[in-house]
């Protein structure tokens, strides 16, 4: 569906609580820059082919794929399209460290995440299930090399005018959006959204400090005209800055909340189920992105001095109020 002059937006299915993702086509001179991929999947193939077919486009005229982040959702069909089209393959390097631990060595990666639940309190008998919650994820991904790393500020060239790259950092380290000044317009992959906020999770494949990196990502974002948010999930809206506020508030309220639960020493474990009321009773992978989540706000606390991170001498970490 072409949504403004020359922006077409694709919905395709996922197999997920998340019914569907947002990818978008632009018209760029006589191709086109496609922004995420979908998964690999049948139905999300169709889905893609099926929306191309009523844009008029065939797949040769995609010349440039954008890739906000590798999660599969956004990166599934990449290899294939990238094949299939020769477009150029744009993605920030950070992302490009992910690929191969994460869907290409799993086994690797099991092992580490085991390690980390064990450090976080997790009881071994959860920690069988809980480290190998994301495997699934392989099957809807194929790794492939770019062909263009970014850092953040490029300026892309699409149909006369300038994309900017944004880097914004948090739900995945190397995660971007791209800002289109002459539009004022966001394309602004899973960073925000407006009915629902991303998973900020510290793990093994976080930055150091996930949430402070998405807070500054979001004040970056905040500062950019705009008047129209194209997001991943859900429907496209204005007034960003109104929601980075909310989104904000919901942060400080869950540190706070954080700060009253750790009033005595916990693990990141004991302080996710307080944080998360009910959660033994979900399921495994919500579970372990509570965890990531519950970790993130700590990390955060503990570097502005407000929480103690306390490695005890079994290696487990130990968290409580300063």
């Amino acid at each position: 569906m072409e949504i403004l002059p020359g922006i077409f937006q694709f919905q395709l299915p996922m197999p997920f609580e998340l019914r569907h993702v947002n990818v978008y086509l632009l018209r760029d001179g006589e191709g086109y820059t496609l922004i995420d991929t979908g998964l690999r999947t049948d139905e999300s193939r169709a889905a893609l082919h099926a929306g191309l077919q009523a844009a008029h486009v065939e797949l040769r005229q995609i010349r440039r794929i954008l890739i906000t982040h590798i999660h599969p959702d956004h990166f599934g069909l990449a290899r294939e399209l990238r094949e299939r089209t020769g477009a150029e393959l744009v993605i920030h390097r950070l992302e490009v460290a992910l690929m191969e631990p994460r869907y290409a060595r799993a086994e690797d990666l099991v092992r580490e995440v085991a390690r980390w639940l064990e450090v976080n309190g997790v009881p071994a008998e959860e920690r069988d299930f809980l480290q190998t919650a994301s495997m699934a994820a392989r099957e809807f991904v194929s790794v492939v090399s770019p062909d263009v790393l970014l850092e953040g500020a490029e300026r892309l060239a699409v149909n006369g005018d300038d994309l900017v790259v944004v880097w914004t950092p948090g739900h995945s380290p190397g995660h971007c959006a791209f800002y289109w000044p002459a539009r004022k317009l966001l394309f602004s992959g899973d960073h925000l959204l407006l009915k629902i906020s991303p998973n900020i999770g510290l793990h093994p494949q976080s930055s150091a400090d996930p949430l402070d990196d998405y807070l500054a990502s979001l004040r970056r974002v905040a500062a950019l005209a705009i008047d129209e948010v194209l997001p991943a999930h859900g429907p496209s809206f204005r007034e960003p800055r109104e929601r980075v506020s909310q989104i904000l508030q919901h942060h400080q309220e869950r540190l706070a909340a954080l700060l009253r639960l750790a009033a005595a020493p916990q693990t990141g474990w004991e302080l996710a189920a307080g944080l998360f009321p009910g959660l033994a009773q979900r399921g495994v992978f919500h579970q372990r992105l509570a965890l990531q989540e519950t970790l993130a706000h700590c990390q955060s606390l503990a570097q502005d001095g407000r929480l103690i991170k306390r490695m005890n001498a079994d290696d487990r970490v130990q968290w409580a109020a300063a």
